[in-house]
C-alpha cells in the first residue's frame, strides 16, 4: 500500500510541475509578445497573486493582465467563481489566453474583461452575470474574432497620451 501511495505523489507532483511550467511559459510568451509591442510588462510572481502579468504605463498607472495557458483547445477561466459581480473593481483589465500548439507554437487570443465575460456567458448560456458552482472553461472555436487581437491593447497607448496632454 505504501509504494503505490508513493507512485501516485510522484504522478501528482510532476502533473503539477507541468502544470506550472505551462502556465509560466505562456505568461513569459505574453510578456515577450508586449514587449516586442512597446509595452512595459512584467510577470507577478507568488503563491497567491493576484495578477499574471502587469503592464505599467508612462503616466505611472498600470494594467492588470490575466494568462490562461492551454496545450488543448479549451481554457479553463473560473470566471464566475471570481467575477461574478459585473461591478466589482479589482479585475484583470484584459485576459490573454495562449495556446500552444503541438509545434510547440503560440497563439494568442487577447480580450477586455468585459469580453471575456460575454465570451464566459454565452458559453455558460446564461442571460446575466451571477456567481455559479463548478469551474469555467471557455473553448478555442469561440475565441477566434480575438486571435492575435494585439489592437485591443494598443487603447491603453492611445489612452495614456490623451491623459498626458490633458
Amino acid at each position: 500500500m505504501q509504494r503505490g501511495w508513493n507512485k501516485s505523489i510522484k504522478n501528482m507532483a510532476k502533473t503539477s510541475k507541468e502544470k506550472y511550467r505551462l502556465s509560466m511559459a505562456g505568461e513569459y510568451g505574453v510578456c515577450a509578445e508586449l514587449s516586442k509591442r512597446g509595452f512595459n510588462a512584467s510577470i507577478t510572481f507568488g503563491n497567491a497573486k493576484a495578477t499574471d502579468v502587469v503592464i505599467i504605463l508612462e503616466n505611472k498607472s498600470f494594467r492588470r493582465i490575466e494568462v490562461k495557458t492551454t496545450r488543448s483547445t479549451r481554457f479553463v477561466t473560473g470566471f464566475f467563481q471570481k467575477y461574478y459581480d459585473k461591478m466589482q473593481t479589482v479585475h484583470p483589465d484584459y485576459w490573454i489566453l495562449v495556446q500552444i500548439d503541438a509545434e510547440n507554437v503560440s497563439h494568442y487570443y487577447i480580450l477586455t474583461h468585459e469580453e471575456m465575460g460575454k465570451v464566459q456567458m454565452k458559453r455558460n448560456e446564461m442571460d446575466d452575470w451571477e456567481r455559479i458552482k463548478g469551474c469555467d472553461n471557455v473553448l478555442l472555436r469561440n475565441l477566434e474574432q480575438f486571435r492575435e487581437k494585439w489592437e485591443t491593447l494598443e487603447n491603453i497607448k492611445e489612452k495614456t497620451e490623451t491623459l498626458e496632454r490633458e
